[in-house]
């Protein structure tokens, strides 16, 4: 003979099995169960748990009002309420909701569309076939179903349903990126080879057709700005291209955003960061730039210099044409002598004009 005892709390309930078939629905005490030639085993339940997966043998054992049947669609989830507060998420089949202890209810929601409706509160308990998707504020995520693009999330959460479909969700980063291209050897249209460093400024404005459209999108205007840079290089000589070297970025940005628009790409800016010659080339710069600047110097001096032998002709003949002139100069030279000596000697004739100036003394002398 086979004896159990079996001690069960409050939250607790019991399923007494003889040789594996459910015979008795035990509640909350002391049980002690005897048989003769049987096996006995006990399945213990929690009722704190809200839920129990529903079988034949449980429902056919199970007294009045200890249960409620919830049945979950193939294409529907459960959100359970226990007591008031929130429980898990079922997935489809068959459950008991206990409602000895504390009032337990289903509210069913359908996973059929891949966005599901299933209240913000349940998606933390949501799992299997639920997925969430946080997308932040500088991006926007692809979402595909079945390998086709589904729909485009702005940010913020969604819930999406893998339910009888394959779900990949992939975000893209819409803010500014840099890209540096650095060290690319290029030739002039006058033989002479530059190593440019660029740096290119873009941002995604259509991301669908960014994901879709390149593989590598960086790698992708790497090649077109370096495709860009020979182009305008080669087309002009080293002089044409140091005088517009300003114009050079605005050339570029233009060519390689006609290019990146077909990706779902804007081009902000391309801008030439440095521009390196040869040794020998920066040499032979110099030299023409100082022949050049001394040149500048010396037709400035010849300029200066016409100048003011252009005033003194002027002067001596404006000096020649009226006499009262000179005689005022000629004061302001007596007086400007006499400030710097300790006594002069002014000899004038009879037309009042200075014939010479005799007795020169030093000041201090």
């Amino acid at each position: 003979m086979q004896r159990i005892d079996v001690t069960l709390a409050e939250h607790q309930r019991a399923i007494l099995y003889r040789d594996g078939v459910a015979q008795r629905w035990l509640g909350p005490g002391r049980h002690r169960v005897a048989a003769w030639r049987a096996a006995l085993s006990v399945d213990t339940v929690d009722l704190r748990a809200g839920w129990i997966g529903w079988t034949p043998d449980l429902e056919r054992v199970l007294p009045a009002g200890e249960a409620t049947v919830c049945t979950v669609g193939a294409d529907e989830v459960a959100a359970l309420t226990i007591d008031g507060q929130v429980g898990p998420v079922l997935g489809a089949g068959r459950y008991l909701l206990w409602q000895q202890r504390v009032p337990v209810t289903a509210a069913l929601y359908s996973v059929a569309a891949l966005r599901c409706d299933l209240p913000a509160a349940w998606w933390g308990a949501s799992g299997g076939d639920l997925m969430i998707v946080t997308t932040l504020p500088w991006q926007r995520t692809l979402v595909y179903a079945d390998g086709a693009l589904a729909t485009v999330l702005e940010p913020g959460r969604a819930l999406l349903s893998r339910r009888h479909r394959e779900v990949v969700a992939r975000a893209v980063d819409l803010r500014e990126t840099e890209t540096q291209i650095v060290g690319q050897e290029v030739m002039t249209a006058d033989r002479v080879t530059l190593r440019l460093n660029l740096i290119v400024k873009y941002r995604v404005v259509d991301a669908a057709r960014c994901v879709e459209a390149v593989d590598d999108l960086a790698r992708a205007l790497y090649g077109q700005a370096q495709m860009a840079a020979r182009h305008l290089v080669g087309g002009r000589t080293l002089d044409a291209l140091l005088e517009a070297r300003g114009d050079a970025g605005a050339e570029m940005t233009t060519a390689l955003a006609a290019r990146a628009a077909e990706w779902g790409v804007e081009v902000r800016a391309v801008d030439v960061k440095d521009l390196v010659l040869p040794g020998d080339m920066k040499t032979i710069l110099n030299r023409v730039i100082e022949a050049r600047k001394q040149a500048e110097a010396n037709l400035i001096l010849r300029q200066e210099e016409t100048a003011a032998t252009r005033s003194q002709a002027n002067t001596a003949r404006m000096l020649a044409q009226n006499p009262v002139l000179m005689r005022l100069k000629e004061l302001e030279a007596i007086k400007d002598i006499a400030e710097r000596i300790d006594h002069v000697t002014v000899l004038a004739g009879a037309d009042g004009a200075v014939g010479r100036v005799l007795d020169v003394g030093r000041l201090g002398g």
